[in-house]
């Protein structure tokens, strides 16, 4: 004999599930977007940048493995070379120095800093004055930079007013504003407190000794190709020491 109790029916697995939902999820995922998006950039930028520091350390070491061998970067040819080296990268020189509205008319320019481009070049030699070196200059001359590190050469070139993360770049030895000549050689060094590394020091543990020189190369590249939107590309700073 059949059973003939009426039997519940089932209710259909995609009406169980509307039940309980009731559009959650797609607020939890708008929550969990808002936090993972950001991170997911922030990842993405300086992971790119990481790898592009690896390459930039390297430039900057070619660079200044050139300068202590006595190539003279104050000559277009060599600040080519740079540009060569760091293809890629953005470091722009002018196609000379008398076309790309820099103030050097001679065959040697210093200051060859009013590019355009994402890169940017400073090289300097720097001495500590003691008093074998003070001893050099004419009796009854003082020695205005005794027991202070002080610029000998200063040259800089590519785009002086570079921006990374909204901050234009500069040296971490500071500037020397005595005078320089277009070959980059800081005019009475020894006597001229304009000369002196302000920062210099605070690189070293040990005081150099007297007449002792460092070459110091510093490279900046910015990233403008990795902004996104409200989030900067940064940039890229090395610093090398010979």
């Amino acid at each position: 004999m059949k059973d003939n109790a009426m039997k519940p029916s089932r209710i259909p697995a995609s009406r169980r599930r509307a039940r309980s939902q009731g559009g959650w999820e797609i607020l939890q995922f708008g929550l969990y977007a808002m936090f993972m998006v950001p991170l997911f950039l922030f990842t993405f930028i300086n992971g790119m940048n990481l790898l592009r520091m690896i390459q930039i350390i390297q430039i900057c070491r070619d660079l200044g493995n050139e300068y202590i061998h006595g190539v003279d970067f104050s000559t277009y040819e060599a600040q080519n070379v740079s540009a060569r080296l760091a293809q890629g990268y953005g470091l722009q020189i002018g196609n000379s120095f008398t076309s790309n509205g820099t103030t050097c008319t001679t065959s040697n320019c210093a200051t060859n800093d009013g590019n355009s481009g994402n890169g940017y070049v400073v090289l300097s030699e720097v001495l500590y004055v003691g008093n074998g070196v003070c001893s050099s200059l004419p009796a009854g001359t003082t020695c205005t930079n005794q027991n202070k590190y002080v610029f000998m050469q200063r040259l800089d070139f590519g785009n002086k007013s570079l921006q990374i993360n909204g901050v234009t770049v500069a040296s971490a030895l500071g500037n020397p504003s005595a005078t320089i000549n277009s070959s980059g050689w800081v005019q009475n060094y020894i006597t001229d407190s304009g000369a002196v590394a302000p920062n210099f020091g605070n690189f070293w543990q040990t005081q150099f000794t007297d007449g002792q020189v460092a070459y110091v190369v510093e490279t900046f590249f910015s990233s403008p190709d990795l902004s996104f939107s409200a989030y900067p590309g940064g940039g890229i700073y090395s610093r090398t020491f010979f």
